[in-house]
Parts: C-alpha cells; structure tokens; sequence
C-alpha cells in the first residue's frame, strides 16, 4: 500500500514540474518581445509584391504568411519575413500580384467534366434526325436508356427543329429501348419514346406531360414530366469512372487560378464531390445548390422529408442553397422569355405573333412550374440560388415568386439569388435590393452581341447586363464564369482574367465596340466580383474571398502586376501559382 502511495506521489510531483515549467514558458515569452505569431513559424511567406487583399478598404500591402490553412499576417516585407522559420517557404513575388483566389458562382462544373459522355445528334432534316439516332439504338442492348442531345440553333424555325418532333417518330426505331432527348440542356424539357413513357408511369395530375388533340401525350415534357424523367428514371453514370475527369476538371481549374466554384448539381455529380472530399482527393471548394426540389411531383412533399440542409459540410464541399426549374432557356439560342417578341425574322416560335415569342416561358402557368416552388422552400428555410434568367419577363416571374415568399415570411436576409441578369430593368434592381437578394453577372458583350443582336435588336443589347448599375444600387454582383474553358472568337481561353476584362472593357472582341460605356466595371469592381463578392453570394465572406488574417489561405500569385497591365491585357495575365487552404494546387516551374 504505502508504495503505490509513493508512487503515485511521485507521478503528481512530475506532473507539477512539467506544469510550472509550462506555466513559466508562457510566462517567460509573453515577457519578450517575441511577437505571438511566432509561436509557431508560418509555412509559406509571400512577399516584394503587390498583395491585392481585397479587404473592405480593397488595401494593398507588400507580403503576408499563412500557418495552420489561414493567413496569419498581412503587412510589410520587413514585418512578414522576421516570422519565417527554418522551414518556412518563402515566395518572392518580384513585384507581381497576388491576389484572393479566383470564386466561380455559376459554373456547370459537371457539364465540363463529363463533356462528350452524351452523344450530340444536330437536327438538320427529320429523316436525318432520326437515322443518327436509330445508329445509337441499334448499338444498345435492349432495355439499355438512350440518352442524348438535341438544341437548336438560334435562327431554326420551330417547325425544322427537335421540337416538332413526337414519341411517334421516335416509337418505330425504338420499340426495345427507352429514348430521352433532352432538348435543352441544361433546360427543363425533352421528347421521349413510348418505351419511357411507360417506365414513367406518369401521375394522372402531374404537370407538363404534353398532350395531342385526341389527349394521348405526344412524348415532349417539360416541368413536373420531365422531371420524374431525368431526376427518377434515367440511370447514374458509374461513380468511379467519373472520379478521374473530376479531378482532372479540378486540376484545370486550379491552373486558371479558381479555388472555389459553385452552381447547381444533380445527385449524381454531388456524389463524385463526396466521393472526392472522402478520399482527400478535391482540389477545389464545391459549394452545391441542391436539386432535389427542381421539377418536382408534389415539392412540399419532398421538401418536408428532406428538411432545411443549408450550410450542411465543411470549409471544402458545402450544400450552400437549392435550386429550381428555369424561368426560361437561353439568351443565344433566342429562348429568352422577354417582354417584346423578337425580331420578327427569327421565326422561332410557333406562334411569332404571340405575347411569348420564344416559346420557352416555363413560369407561364405558375402552378405547373417551379414558380410555386419558390415560395416553399423560403418558407422551410432554404436559400434559393443559381436560378437562370435570360429574357426580362423570367427575371417578372422570379422577382414575383419572391415577393409571394416574402409576404409569407421575410426573406430579406436570406439572400435569394436572381443568375446571369442579362435583361434585369431597373425596377428589377429597386426589388433586388428591397428583398436582399443578391446577384451573378455573366459576361455577354465580347463574343455573342452579333447574335443577341440578329434575336434581340441592337437597342435591347446596349440595355443588356447593367452591372455597374447594380452595384452603385448597393446589389451584391458576384461573377460568373460558367463553368468552362471554352475559347473566345479569337482563340483566347476563358479563364478568369478573361471574364475580367471584359467586364472592365464591356467591348466586341471583333470590332471593339463599347456596348454601353456607362455600364462598366472598374477593374477594383471586377476583381471584388470574382472574390470577395463571390463569397458572398455563396455565403463565405466571413472565412473567403479576401486575404486578412484568419480568414482560409486561398489565394493566387498572377504573372504581372494586375493593377498596372492595360485593361485590353488584362486577361492576357496568367495563374502561376494557385494556393487553397495553405496548400499549392498549381504551380509554373521556375517562376520562383
């Protein structure tokens, strides 16, 4: 007994010594002039350049270090290099800029992954239309889903296009496998074969299930139809065989310097970013707009099992709103749903005298559409993003969907969003900032006025994105990157300099005409839009979107000096390094 006494006396005595020697080590460095932050060293030291933090102030400072996945300091060169450690790296800029990582707010990010998996078939004759898809048919096993894609362009009359056609052009070289024709990706509408339709087993009173004059559904869907179609019968893509162009899709991302994207997923894409967030593989932020409720059968219902997940994840994969069903299709397809017809030489409408020309105003019948479901979801809770309007009559609808929201429950402070704003009026801004809404701006005047203008006319064009006017309103614009690396008119990628400049610019590539100079962007304003902006309009301004201390280290180290270049060299600037949560996801060798 009296050695286990001992004994334990013996452990209290040393673990009173290691205490007093704690306590007297605290004591003793708060006593020095050893600044706390070095505590412990930084493990990257960025300095000798221009440190654009896009703070509150957009302040400019020499160099800043980064310990533990934040920024610890921001400051001088003299201040910042006196926290390295022997094991610090240190990156001298030699003047160049760095800056916030790039944030992507509207980016069809497994579009661009999984581009090329659907086949495309060009509607041309309908004999031809439907030979190309017979060849997809014939290789199929029987039962096997025949899934592919089929838009018009923008100058195809209804009539000559996919859109005319039924399940009975389809039925006679499909009598063994279901057929889906999505008419408009990333849209709300298809054709489908009688095959699918009977896998549907389509609800008496579900809506947008297309109906002849005898009452025998045709095959086309949209709205509720269509989506127990593509959200209930169409099967998944395998999982691991996407992981692959995920990541690779990520890596070509973080060479243009993004760190975060954002936009609406389905299921199955949301599955590949956790599969990715689990194995530690992600290198970017994903931050999802849910599709669970988008043209849904009977939303409430599903809303109500599924409950208010916003914010649910962590810093790298978060479900940051849901998403619905479109007002309308898109702008360069001449699917806008405005508020006059379009030049009447489109012919693309079945009806060209029509008060809808455009024959895509989906929020038409607000009880058959998403319209009602807007309302629903603000009511349990959920933040509403990533909605794409073209025309100014979808941005009429989804500006009154949120005001029905809000005479049922305040949404101010829930910060609905309202995407691409290409024909947004000004009385849409007043609403916009009465109901705290914020915004993403898409770029559309460097390579695709020559076709807004043959849809639209030269006098709604010089109208169209009125992005500083927004942002002299006090409106939150984050900015849109869409998704993509296509390449301009002029064989320049468009990466997030590029969407920079030509919102700074606001010009034709091609003749380098000024659409609407009052309408343009400083370059300060372009790169808050891309950052700090961004984040909030995902909801992370408190943690991203600028570099100050404690906030998560993402930044991007640019070949030149961004403040300095010409505006029309702006987007000639390149990512050299791309740095997220303290981490280097890409780097140039030999810049540093």
């Amino acid at each position: 007994m009296y050695r286990r006494f001992f004994s334990k006396r013996k452990v209290y005595l040393r673990i009173g010594i290691l205490l007093g020697w704690a306590l007297s080590s605290v004591v003793q460095a708060q006593q020095t002039s050893i600044p706390p932050e070095v505590l412990a060293y930084p493990e990257i030291i960025v300095y000798n350049g221009q440190v654009l933090t896009v703070d509150d102030a957009f302040s400019t400072a020499q160099a800043f270090a980064v310990r533990d996945g934040k920024f610890l300091a921001v400051g001088t060169n003299q201040y910042i290099r006196t926290l390295a450690g022997p094991e610090t790296r240190q990156i001298d800029l030699k003047g160049r800029s760095a800056v916030p990582g790039f944030i992507d707010t509207h980016n069809h990010f497994n579009g661009y992954a999984e581009e090329g998996l659907i086949p495309r078939v060009i509607f041309r004759t309908r004999e031809r239309w439907v030979a190309d898809i017979k060849k997809l048919v014939d290789v199929a096993e029987p039962g096997e889903w025949i899934i592919l894609r089929s838009e018009r362009t923008p100058d195809q009359p209804w009539a000559e296009s996919s859109f005319s056609m039924t399940r009975h052009d389809l039925d006679p070289i499909s009598p063994n496998n279901p057929v889906f024709v999505w008419t408009s990706p990333p849209g709300n509408d298809a054709i489908i074969n009688s095959y699918a339709l009977r896998l549907a087993k389509m609800p008496a009173d579900i809506s947008g299930l297309v109906k002849d004059e005898n009452g025998e559904p045709t095959g086309f869907i949209d709205h509720e139809a269509y989506g127990r179609v593509f959200y209930e019968m169409l099967p998944w893509p395998d999982i691991e065989e996407l992981l692959p162009r995920y990541k690779a899709a990520m890596k070509k991302f973080n060479s243009q310097g993004k760190t975060t994207v954002g936009a609406r997923y389905p299921a199955h894409a949301i599955s590949v970013f956790k599969t990715l967030w689990e194995r530690g593989e992600a290198t970017l932020r994903m931050r999802v707009f849910h599709e669970f409720a988008r043209v849904a059968y009977r939303p409430e219902a599903i809303i109500k099992r599924v409950g208010n997940l916003n914010g649910l994840g962590d810093d790298w994969l978060k479900i940051a709103a849901a998403n619905i069903g479109n007002p309308d299709g898109a702008a360069g397809r001449g699917r806008g749903w405005t508020r006059k017809p379009k030049l009447p030489s489109m012919s693309n409408a079945k009806d060209p005298g029509g008060p809808d020309y455009g024959f895509v105003p989906y929020y038409a019948d607000r009880q058959a559409s998403d319209w009602k479901t807007i309302p629903i979801l603000s009511r349990y809770g959920w933040r509403i993003l990533g909605i794409h309007t073209a025309g100014d009559r979808s941005v009429d609808e989804l500006i009154a969907a949120y005001e029905e929201a809000n005479r049922e429950k305040s949404i101010v402070g829930m910060r609905h969003g309202i995407d691409h704003s290409l024909m947004i009026l000004p009385e849409h801004i007043e609403a916009a900032k009465r109901l705290g809404l914020v915004v993403g701006a898409e770029e559309n005047m460097a390579d695709r006025t020559e076709n807004l203008v043959k849809i639209y006319g030269a006098d709604e064009v010089v109208k169209m994105s009125p992005i500083r006017s927004m942002i002299d309103a006090g409106i939150i614009v984050g900015m849109e990157g869409l998704g993509n690396t296509r390449l301009d008119d002029e064989g320049n990628e468009k990466t997030p300099l590029w969407y920079i400049e030509m919102f700074v610019r606001r010009a034709d590539l091609k003749t380098g005409k000024v659409w609407n100079e009052s309408e343009r962007v400083t370059r300060e304003q372009a790169l808050q839009m891309s950052t700090i902006w961004a984040a909030y309009y995902l909801g992370d301004e408190k943690t991203l979107g600028s570099i100050e201390p404690g906030k998560l280290a993402d930044f991007v180290i640019l070949d030149g000096d961004y403040m300095k270049v010409p505006e029309d060299k702006i987007s000639d600037l390149k990512a050299i390094m791309t740095v997220i949560d303290g981490k280097v996801f890409y780097e140039v060798p030999g810049q540093f």
